[in-house]
């Protein structure tokens, strides 16, 4: 029995060491949410915000952990993407799922809006002991910088690289965002790591902040269409 939970341990930490296991989260983020994947996202360490909008359906996650109360919240939007459908919460401690038409959570707002923009232009990572998950403000400002190292287009849109400033094989982040002609908008900002200090780095366990494709949601249109008023993709050229 030792030998095989040594085993499992040692399996564990490899997977950790090569990445597959927070390829895990990474899969969770990139698909909708039902209340059994709910019960997958992380139940410790800091709390979260998560913005997805597949195929025109729009889900935000909430993860208050900070507290003796813990709670992971899925707020389900209307296909207006702007009212709430229902809230389903998670307590990660006593294992109970509940459907409900709001949370007690501080985090919790019926600004549905307002929500969203925090969540794409980070500010609701500031002073709510959330990981520093890289936002709108640094895409905006390498996509200004007009340099090819660190900005790729593409038919539709753009891939841009946030990289340290001295290492530029070093990748913070990575965001993608366009308009496909057929499937709609896409929007991802994913964070790989940041410097808590000049020595040390942090990775946080969900890598996305935002994540959305084949979407019509007005607020994802809204970030991507002021991020073509600086550079159209090829495909604009072309209407």
């Amino acid at each position: 029995m030792i030998m095989k939970n040594l085993a499992i341990v040692i399996l564990f930490m490899f997977l950790c060491s090569t990445g597959l296991y927070s390829q895990h989260y990474d899969d969770l983020q990139e698909k909708h949410i039902n209340n059994d994947r709910l019960k997958l996202f992380p139940s410790t360490g800091k709390n979260y915000f998560f913005l997805l909008s597949v195929n025109d359906k729009t889900q935000i996650v909430i993860g208050d952990l900070t507290r003796s109360d813990k709670k992971i919240i899925l707020i389900n939007l209307n296909k207006d993407y702007t009212t709430i459908q229902n809230v389903v919460e998670y307590n990660p401690v006593t294992k109970q799922l509940s459907t409900r038409k709001d949370s007690n959570s501080k985090f919790f707002t019926t600004d549905i809006v307002k929500l969203k923009k925090d969540i794409i232009t980070g500010a609701v990572f500031k002073g709510n002991n959330t990981d520093e998950m890289k936002s709108f403000g640094d895409l905006e400002s390498v996509f200004k910088e007009n340099d090819a190292s660190k900005i790729f287009a593409d038919v539709y849109g753009f891939s841009v690289k946030l990289t340290e400033v001295d290492e530029i094989n070093k990748i913070l982040a990575m965001y993608t965002f366009g308009n496909h002609i057929v499937y709609g908008y896409y929007l991802q900002f994913k964070t790989f790591y940041y410097r808590e200090n000049p020595t040390s780095i942090v990775k946080p366990k969900l890598k996305y902040s935002v994540y959305s494709k084949h979407t019509q949601d007005p607020v994802i249109i809204e970030f991507v269409e002021n991020l073509f008023k600086i550079r159209k993709p090829s495909a604009r050229f072309v209407e």
